[in-house]
């Protein structure tokens, strides 16, 4: 069975864009950054994943990422790695929640191996508005 690669990412940094099968953006969702209590902390927290996920859209997104990946790997060859991207502004808050919550709806495939990655978990906070799709 085909490995299944779900990155989180910040649009806001100043790196490349992952290199994957299909990219999803989540910069429409609510940002926790412009709460001040959750500002600070990252996907890691109880808190900001539950301030995600109550946001209209996130459960539409995070069931289109699900979709989209398995369609992706019934295509894929059995040794073949699929990745899959999600993006925020700043990648510490929503898109590092949704890849998690991805990888965790799917790892329930016994043969299916699953791996969230975060390239921009631990990267400094950016300034309010970076990386955020324009208007």
């Amino acid at each position: 069975m085909p490995q299944l690669r779900i990155v989180s990412f910040g649009y806001g940094h100043s790196k490349p864009r992952p290199t994957c099968a299909l990219m999803f953006d989540a910069r429409h969702l609510t940002d926790p950054y412009l709460d001040p209590a959750l500002r600070d902390l990252d996907a890691r927290d109880p808190r900001v994943q539950r301030a995600v996920m109550r946001t209209p859209g996130a459960q539409a997104l995070l069931a289109a990422m699900v979709t989209a990946a398995y369609q992706l790997l019934a295509q894929a060859d059995d040794d073949a790695t699929v990745t899959i991207a999600v993006g925020c502004g700043g990648g510490r808050h929503r898109a590092p929640v949704l890849a998690s919550r991805a990888a965790a709806h799917m790892d329930h495939l016994d043969e299916l191996r699953v791996q969230a990655v975060h390239r921009d978990l631990d990267e400094e906070l950016l300034p309010a508005g970076a990386g955020e799709a324009a208007a």
